[in-house]
């Protein structure tokens, strides 16, 4: 979970928010890096202005500053400040010296290297990764100079988190720098979602720490609300898809049965012109089709009953759509899993879920599927 990313091609005057630098200036003038207000209040937090308003125009910011030379985190706390008179904020407070096992960790920053800055908070920054690419350094030349083509005659850009991590790849700059807490990493993406989830796969990627990325107890609280919100999403997808194949007469109807009754087994009751019933299980994922699925006890045991059963796989869902897969009826499965828990857990012992790969099922082709422009009734 990257957050917000802006990069700063650092000026004189940014500079001198180090230690070592600011004395060799003389020790006057200005010590903070400027965050320009077309990027900060433009791009990344439209409200900024009136969140730090009730706080004397000042944000305290917890920081992890890692590099230049892809050194590791140097963790201190600064501030975002703005004057009245300003159309600037500025990242600014008492000068960074060089941590005490490195003093001289900051001496040879110099104008034209990159701040790359990682904020997290949605609609303030409650903190930052900030990432010194020197031009000197030989760990950094290579993605100093494909960061540096995103600048035009500007000094200061909003990033995605996929550009960064395709520049950082095209650079073949090595998976242990620290630029990748800015990149989108699809893979640390879905272990976040699968552990959100209660998966055991994502709780140990996430212990594995690929990359030193840290994820923090309100990243976590995110993720699963992301979840939840991924899962009502995908739901209101399907729903949609049901409603074009009742009109196109493939189905008679269908019931979204999970959005009266919120502990239901399945999401959908549908019901062909032949007369044939199938359950629907929505699962949905706004990553890739392999990512793991969940099933709860409660959905084993319904899949296993007389109704088919099928799974509608909602993946790389967006404000557009969603690609759609739909299973084989998966009673086969079912009755294998509820039958292992009934005859192997010991006594007082239930096992609440399962985490079950997509490769284990048979799968139709793949849909896409847009979201409809008005909603439908049946």
């Amino acid at each position: 979970m990257a957050g917000k990313i802006a990069i700063k091609r650092l000026s004189v005057s940014d500079c001198r928010l180090f230690g070592d630098i600011f004395q060799r200036s003389g020790g006057s003038g200005q010590k903070g890096i400027n965050l320009n207000g077309d990027v900060m209040t433009g791009q990344l937090y439209p409200n900024l202005s009136a969140t730090a308003a009730l706080n004397d125009n000042r944000i305290p910011l917890p920081i992890s500053i890692f590099g230049p030379a892809s050194k590791g985190a140097n963790e201190l706390t600064r501030k975002i400040v703005k004057s009245p008179s300003s159309k600037n904020w500025r990242l600014n407070g008492e000068i960074i010296p060089g941590p005490a096992t490195d003093p001289t960790r900051y001496n040879d920053i110099r104008p034209g290297d990159l701040a790359v800055m990682a904020f997290n908070g949605e609609t303030s920054p409650i903190e930052m990764n900030l990432i010194i690419i020197s031009q000197a350094s030989t760990a950094d030349t290579h993605l100093h100079t494909a960061l540096t083509a995103l600048f035009g005659n500007k000094s200061m850009v909003a990033v995605k988190p996929a550009k960064i991590a395709e520049l950082a790849i095209g650079a073949y700059v090595p998976e242990t720098h620290p630029i990748y807490i800015a990149a989108a990493d699809p893979e640390m993406d879905a272990a976040i979602e699968d552990a959100a989830q209660g998966g055991i796969e994502g709780v140990r990627k996430l212990l594995a720490n690929k990359g030193g990325k840290k994820l923090s107890g309100s990243d976590f609280a995110k993720a699963k609300a992301e979840a939840e919100q991924t899962g009502q999403d995908g739901e209101g997808l399907v729903k949609g898809y049901l409603a074009t194949q009742v009109s196109t007469g493939y189905l008679a109807s269908y019931t979204w049965t999970s959005s009266e009754n919120p502990v239901s087994p399945f999401d959908f009751d549908t019901l062909t012109v032949s007369g044939e019933r199938t359950l629907i299980d929505a699962k949905a994922t706004r990553g890739a089709f392999k990512n793991v699925i969940h099933f709860s006890l409660a959905e084993i045991i319904e899949a296993s009953g007389p109704v088919p059963y099928r799974i509608y796989r909602v993946y790389e869902l967006n404000d557009d759509g969603g690609k759609l897969r739909i299973s084989d009826e998966i009673r086969p499965l079912a009755d294998q899993l509820k039958a292992i828990h009934e005859k192997h857990m010991p006594s007082g012992i239930r096992v609440d879920g399962f985490s079950v790969a997509t490769s284990t099922l048979n799968w139709g082709e793949e849909k896409y599927v847009m979201w409809p422009e008005e909603d439908e009734t049946v």
